[in-house]
């Protein structure tokens, strides 16, 4: 119950970050509703289903939390709170579609739209068909669950500031241009928000062939913890090159390629070091635990990030200090990212035959220094900005 808590918590966080900006702009008339871009009038679908997919990502806590006083009664959650987030996610997929028809084009948007739609749908299928039917006597670990609910915390954070990046480009009617590297900004931030949404969904039902039977043995035990450490690090894996790709994409339009590959440098330095460590070093006997690294300050530059880089895009030259910033901040960003990945316990599992913890932990640590350093940097040069536009 309380596994089943701790993710509908992570889901509803997340959709508010989705959507409450967007209903926040065109409730307060910060965009232009009746230029060429959105036609004339308010986007009546769109705002209706933005309140609706609030209100159904909400409310598999609620389920749970109601639920939750009745657990003596033998009264479980799992089936509401799984129909729930099943709405809610299809929800997020139609949502996504229809603010990607201002900025993707239409064929784009309805083949994602409906790959991502089928996906959900066969997964709800399997898990009231089959799953249902063979999970007598078998649950999930204390470990698997806390594989799931760290994956899943990092899968709705990411997907919710992409989705929030998303929205501002929407907003700002980019797209509607024709320019390339506008459209390929907006085709690949609709690409992985969409597709996260999928990932998102499918931890919130994790398919119960994982689970061990409660008598089963140790072995058993451990295989399928291995089975959800192998799940997780896919879908981890999955999001984290989607957001290198859309980092990449969004500097190689601002700024010149030798600028633009220093994105690469965060995750190359963090991995890349476990190797250097075992060779220098070897693998020691001692292991260290770890708690997974917040997410919060990487979410907050991921936010200045989008922000700078959405008004910047329809600027044909951003000024060096700008470009700057995006690149230090897009740093901050994959050191931060990294330094998370290397605190999961899924990423230090699947390591563990070849890496010990000690080492881990040792890039773990490094990856968070860069990351503050870069957010220091970074912070320097927003005020210098900020202070620049002020005196203007």
């Amino acid at each position: 119950m309380a596994e089943l808590l701790n993710r509908s918590r992570g889901l509803a966080e997340g959709v508010v970050v989705m959507i409450c900006p967007v209903l926040l702009a065109l409730a307060l008339n910060l965009v232009d509703l009746n230029g060429d871009v959105y036609g004339h009038g308010v986007p009546i679908p769109l705002i209706t289903m933005a309140g609706f997919t609030l209100i159904t990502g909400i409310c598999p806590l609620l389920a749970c939390c109601f639920f939750e006083r009745f657990l003596g009664l033998g009264v479980s959650p799992i089936p509401v709170t799984t129909s729930l987030a099943t709405l809610s996610s299809c929800c997020l997929v139609v949502l996504a579609c229809l603010i990607a028809q201002f900025i993707v084009s239409k064929s784009i948007f309805v083949t994602v739209g409906v790959i991502c739609g089928i996906l959900v749908l066969v997964r709800t299928v399997c898990y009231y068909v089959h799953d249902t039917r063979n999970d007598v006597g078998r649950e999930y670990t204390t470990d698997m669950h806390s594989v799931l609910d760290e994956s899943h915390e990092f899968l709705t954070s990411v997907t919710g500031i992409l989705f929030l990046g998303f929205e501002g480009l929407a907003l700002n009617g980019h797209g509607q241009t024709g320019r390339k590297g506008e459209e390929l900004v907006g085709y690949i931030s609709f690409i992985v928000c969409t597709f996260g949404v999928c990932l998102m969904f499918l931890e919130m039902t994790p398919p119960p062939c994982f689970a061990v039977h409660r008598h089963g043995s140790q072995e058993e035990r451990s295989e399928g913890e291995q089975q959800i450490v192998c799940l997780t690090l896919v879908l981890d894996c999955i999001m984290a090159v989607g957001i290198f790709v859309l980092l990449l994409v969004v500097m190689l339009k601002l700024t010149p390629l030798e600028f633009a590959l220093w994105v690469l440098l965060p995750p190359a330095v963090s991995f890349g070091q476990l190797p250097v460590l075992v060779a220098l070093k070897g693998n020691t006997q001692d292991e260290q635990e770890s708690r997974p690294a917040s997410l919060e300050l990487t979410k907050a530059t991921f936010t200045g990030f989008l922000a700078v880089s959405v008004t910047a895009i329809s600027n044909a030259s951003p000024s060096k200090l700008t470009r700057f910033f995006l690149l230090l901040s897009s740093m901050a960003i994959g050191f931060g990212l990294s330094w998370r990945l290397l605190t999961q316990i899924n990423i230090r599992s699947g390591l563990a035959g070849c890496v010990s913890s000690a080492h881990v932990s040792s890039a773990a640590k490094l990856a968070s220094f860069c990351a503050h350093l870069c957010i220091v940097i970074a912070t320097v040069l927003f005020v210098v900005m900020a202070g620049k536009a002020s005196g203007k």
